[in-house]
């Protein structure tokens, strides 16, 4: 069964326990944005509907922005978050799920402007090191996890990728962001040698009948959905055995941050990232800045001098 059309009759439930008006109208607009969420990962059937996939929305909203590019205020997650979790409780209790996956979500607590699994740059060549590049599988893994790095592209952007959208020779990727806004991101030359290797001697193990045109395949030759985008993910992060949560995005914010350490400048990042407003893009400044006051303290001679009494 289809989750979004179980949301209007989660909102004549609310109606009939005697929610205002105003508290109807706001579930419904938080409930038509988790459904754009998960219409954007190809997740409908309700039996798709788990934890992981919340704690993803989780991480979406704690990124997302309002119309003048400032992040959500942790009362504005909650709001939504109780709303979901209200929603999976209604759908628990009326036995369209076996289990309820939003009663073990967890809100959030304080202000973070970053994901804590930022991860240094030993942890992600571990996570890239993972997969077993040996096998078909895993070398095909090995590049997804490459390209995400590489560019921060979103899960169900790389999901999208067909195979005319890679200049090879060049080192640019087409990308189909949100809303079907298109833009084009650099591509490191050993980042492409590994993608076209992949597409020579890879990727035709992976074709099952006609070739639909789409760079990453399923077991089935079937395009890949952001969903198992995010599972080659989490398996990979098993096999290197790290220590913190990471995600699709922890590598789209990783990116980010590394490339600004680097010295990156920010508008750069922000055509890269597809942010519309340059104030979006300014929330990882605050990690450079962290860093620069820690060598500071460690290496200017100010820091060592001593007050003498006037």
């Amino acid at each position: 069964m289809d989750v979004t059309r179980l949301i209007p009759e989660y909102l004549k439930h609310m109606q009939a326990r005697g929610f205002s008006a105003h508290s109807v109208l706001n579930a419904k607009g938080v409930l038509r944005n988790f459904a754009a969420f998960l219409h954007q990962d190809r997740i409908t059937g309700i039996e798709q509907l788990t934890l992981n996939v919340l704690e993803e929305y989780q991480q979406e909203i704690a990124f997302s922005f309002t119309a003048k590019g400032r992040s959500l205020a942790i009362r504005t997650q909650e709001k939504r978050l109780s709303t979901i979790k209200g929603f999976t409780r209604f759908l628990k209790e009326h036995d369209y799920l076996v289990q309820d996956p939003g009663s073990l979500l967890k809100l959030p607590k304080k202000t973070k402007t970053l994901p804590r699994s930022i991860l240094g740059e030993p942890d992600v060549r571990k996570l890239i090191a993972a997969p077993d590049s040996r096998t078909n599988q895993g070398y095909r893994n090995r590049v997804i996890l490459e390209l995400l790095y590489d560019t921060g592209i979103r899960r169900a952007e790389i999901a999208g990728i067909r195979l005319p959208d890679i200049d090879l020779d060049g080192g640019f990727l087409l990308v189909r962001g949100k809303g079907n806004k298109e833009r084009v991101v650099p591509v490191n030359s050993r980042v492409c040698g590994l993608v076209r290797s992949y597409i020579l001697n890879v990727r035709p193990y992976f074709l099952k009948g006609n070739d639909i045109g789409h760079l990453f395949l399923n077991r089935w030759g079937d395009k890949m959905q952001g969903q198992g985008i995010w599972e080659v993910v989490r398996r990979c992060v098993l096999l290197s055995r790290l220590q913190t949560k990471v995600t699709t995005h922890t590598l789209r914010h990783t990116c980010a941050t590394h490339m600004l350490k680097n010295g990156a400048p920010v508008r750069h990042i922000q055509e890269m990232l597809g942010h519309e407003s340059l104030e979006t893009t300014q929330i990882y400044t605050h990690v450079t800045i962290t860093d620069l006051k820690e060598v500071h303290t460690k290496y200017h001679p100010s820091e060592k001098m001593q007050d003498k009494p006037v």
